[in-house]
Parts: C-alpha cells; structure tokens; sequence
C-alpha cells in the first residue's frame, strides 16, 4: 500500500485551538508559547537518536511548519511543505468547541462542508506516498488527523497521539496487516 521504508512522525507543537479546546481542522492557527517550548524540547530528543531523520517533510498549516522550523533549527535539514498532509478540513465543525463535535466526529460523521472521512484518508495516502518516496529517513511533521488517517489506511485506530510526541515507524515484515512498529521515542 505504502513504500516500506522506515520514518519518524510527530504531531505539532500546542496551537491555540488546543489550548482553547476547538477544532480548527484547516484554519491556520499559531503555536502557543507553550506549543513551542515543546518543539524545542522535541529538537533534544533527536540527539539520541541512533539513525536521524535526513529530511523533514511538513503540513503547509503554519502550527506544523514552525514546529519543524524549530526542530531543525541547527540540524538544517531540506524541509518540504504539502498540503497533502495537513489537518482534516472540518468545514463548518472548525472554530465549534471540541466537546459540541467530537461525539458526532468519533461517531464516523462526515463534517458539514467538509472533507469526508474517506477524501481525508485518500489525502493521507497521497501524502504518504509523496513523504516517503524521498531519500533517506523522513521526519513527518503533522498533525493528529494525520496520524488517524495514517492508521485507517491500514483499517486500524490511533488515537491520543498528544502535542510534539515523537514516534518512529520502523518497517515491521511479519505483520503484514500493518507493516509498522510504533515506537515512542522520549
């Protein structure tokens, strides 16, 4: 379904949505201070890394840019932008409250003016393949829709993924229904 090829993910640095606890989906919305404090310390986690990402592929969505920003700050890097791989669009749902929506989202409902669960997961597959036809070993930077639309290619759930955590996907042969092994790096 997707290259077989090893990479690392990370979800972006707290926005203002997160912080406030709506959807925000495509709007463009800032990191907090906090939000990059964390990319900062994410940036650290890198040092031990026994094989470093050589490229970082990013979401167009600026919460995810600057967090790839800061993390390669020092490293320098090649970094790529691609809408491909940016948040689930949630049309009329983005800017409501989290817990006015999520019930109706987690529910497998389709955002009002929004992108369907299915566009999203087959924007996720073209992004997929776009990050890891690249040479070398890719540091994704995106956001948690990302994540969930990763997983459904593959008809599994994640779900949790938290601000700035770092997972590397190692290619894993003898499960072939998901070909990965998920490792959370700290």
């Amino acid at each position: 379904m997707l290259p077989q090829k090893s990479f690392y993910m990370i979800r972006h640095g707290e926005s203002v949505a997160n912080r406030d606890g709506y959807f925000s989906g495509n709007l463009d919305v800032e990191l907090t201070n906090t939000g990059k404090q964390q990319a900062v310390k994410a940036r650290t986690t890198f040092e031990s890394l026994p094989i470093k990402p050589t490229i970082i592929i990013h979401s167009h969505l600026s919460r995810a840019r600057d967090t790839a920003s800061i993390i390669n700050a020092g490293y320098q890097l090649p970094m790529i932008e691609t809408h491909l791989l940016g948040e689930h669009h949630f049309g009329d749902w983005e800017k409501m409250p989290w817990q006015d929506v999520r019930p109706a989202f987690l529910a497998g409902q389709n955002p009002p003016n929004g992108e369907s669960h299915e566009d999203f997961k087959n924007r996720c597959h073209k992004g997929f393949q776009f990050a890891l036809k690249h040479e070398g070993t890719p540091l994704i930077v995106c956001h948690g829709g990302v994540f969930r639309g990763f997983s459904a290619l593959y008809g599994k759930e994640m779900h949790g993924i938290t601000n700035c955590t770092l997972y590397s996907f190692d290619v894993y042969e003898s499960e072939p229904d998901f070909p990965w092994k998920i490792t959370l790096i700290e």
